[in-house]
């Protein structure tokens, strides 16, 4: 990356403060070394899912954003059983378990915190499930008798099995801990009649696979809580005092419409819409912005997804409106009223001209990659340009290359530290925000990568 006889002109102070930059206080210095947040999933558990390579989940995303908060990358450890996600924590190989509430006990109680609740529900083949909800008055033996039934391991710890086990005799049950995506398109082709699953999860396959149906939802809830490692309470308190401050926000709200008020639909197909080939309900209109602008509109429905999951609706609180979350400040650099923000076609034209601007501001050689290019310019989108400025000042005073994203991410991370503040080339002050700066770019390139994949 770099230019190794450079590093013996550079001052010792400079030495330093590249082998600390980027550390946060009051955290893991685990945490602090790796950049990354490891968390012990049961690939099993609700609130985590696997659909088309990316994840998902309620769980998964809450523990995302507090990624977001600590400045590092999300990394799921998948797990067969409660136990190895035990042992790992044990181990220090994960920083936190993401669990059921009822497998806490013993050395855990101290270290856990319940985090939410969600339930389970029945589907059916279209045909059958109006069936059931035509007779009314819920689930009878009757009625299960001679079907065939797939039932989840995980859902075997709640009540509502122990209650559904009388009605089952005489039908034919199966266990399984597969991935529930693909048991409901078995259940839609026929291979049996009916599936039990978690409640956000069945959201979206009703939507997605086609001839099922649910037919109820069973009346107990799970709790699922995290178990937090590390020595001493530290992680523990950070990520309380955290939870806290984000229930009250936004994000949160967000959070809960998406997977539990349909909203999971809409992401996928878009206010409810099927769009074959296509990426979100808001294609058409991102398509012809982005060709009038010379973007491609699969980076821009990237930003969208990673700003608001293409909810035209929202706003922030820091006060960024819509599917790009732009914020009035920029409107008014474009001529834009504010009152405007929020209509859909002006907020993704915004989203692309600031990216022009950034692009044409930045003077980037012609001939440079496309992943460096782009990266560098969302970073300025997320970030600033005048912090991106810096470290690209930075990488060329010290023997990176301004135009390389792995050296320019480098140095942007390095601006945190307050030696900085005196070097010539830094203009525009410390930037404390770094990590959600680097993770971002990392989500929507990612995110790119899989639309390109996917679609045209």
């Amino acid at each position: 990356m770099f230019k190794r006889n450079v590093f013996f002109l550079v001052p010792v102070l400079f030495l330093f403060v590249f082998s600390d930059c980027g550390r946060r206080g009051g955290l893991s210095s685990l945490l602090q070394e790796r950049d990354t947040l490891r968390v012990a999933m049961d690939v099993d558990m609700p609130g985590y899912f696997v659909l088309g390579g990316e994840g998902y989940g309620y769980q998964y995303d809450l523990l995302g954003a507090y990624a977001d908060e600590l400045g590092v990358e999300l990394k799921v450890v998948p797990q067969s059983a409660p136990d190895s996600c035990a042992r790992l924590l044990a181990e220090g190989k994960a920083d936190i378990v993401a669990t059921l509430s009822s497998h806490v006990e013993g050395s855990w109680s101290a270290r856990a915190l319940p985090v939410y609740t969600t339930s389970y529900v029945m589907l059916a083949r279209k045909g059958l499930a109006a069936g059931f909800r035509g007779r009314g008055g819920g689930l009878t033996a009757r009625m299960l008798e001679g079907r065939s039934l797939m039932v989840p391991d995980v859902f075997r710890t709640t009540d509502d099995y122990g209650m559904l086990l009388d009605s089952l005799r005489g039908s034919n049950v199966f266990l399984s801990s597969r991935n529930s995506f693909d048991l409901m398109e078995e259940l839609g082709d026929g291979k049996y009649d009916l599936l039990i699953c978690e409640k956000s999860e069945a959201q979206l396959g009703c939507a997605l696979v086609r001839n099922i149906e649910q037919v109820c939802v069973f009346p107990g809830t799970v709790s699922m809580s995290v178990v937090l490692g590390g020595e001493g309470a530290g992680l523990k308190r950070h990520f309380a005092a955290w939870l806290e401050r984000y229930r009250n926000g936004e994000e949160y709200a967000m959070l809960n419409e998406l997977y539990f008020e349909r909203g999971i639909v809409g992401q996928f197909i878009g206010d409810g819409r099927r769009v074959p080939g296509g990426i979100s309900a808001w294609d058409d209109l991102i398509r012809s912005v982005a060709q009038e602008e010379g973007y491609d509109w699969r980076l821009l429905s990237a930003i969208a997804y990673n700003e608001s999951r293409f909810n035209a609706y929202i706003v922030s609180r820091r006060g960024a409106r819509g599917l790009m979350q732009i914020m009035p400040v920029v409107a008014r650099q474009f001529g834009v009223h504010e009152s405007e923000i929020m209509k859909p076609e002006i907020n993704v034209r915004l989203a692309a001209r600031l990216l022009g601007k950034i692009e044409r501001t930045l003077k980037l050689p012609e001939r440079m990659p496309f992943e460096d290019r782009m990266s560098l310019i969302l970073a300025c989108y997320n970030g600033g340009i005048g912090h991106v400025m810096d470290a690209r000042g930075l990488a060329a005073k010290y023997g990176g290359d301004p135009n390389s994203w792995a050296d320019v991410s480098f140095f942007l991370r390095c601006k945190s530290d307050p030696a900085y503040l005196e070097d010539e080339v830094v203009r525009h002050g410390r930037f404390t925000g770094s990590g959600e700066t680097l993770a971002f770019v990392d989500r929507v390139m990612g995110k790119y990568r899989s639309y390109c994949r996917v679609v045209n």
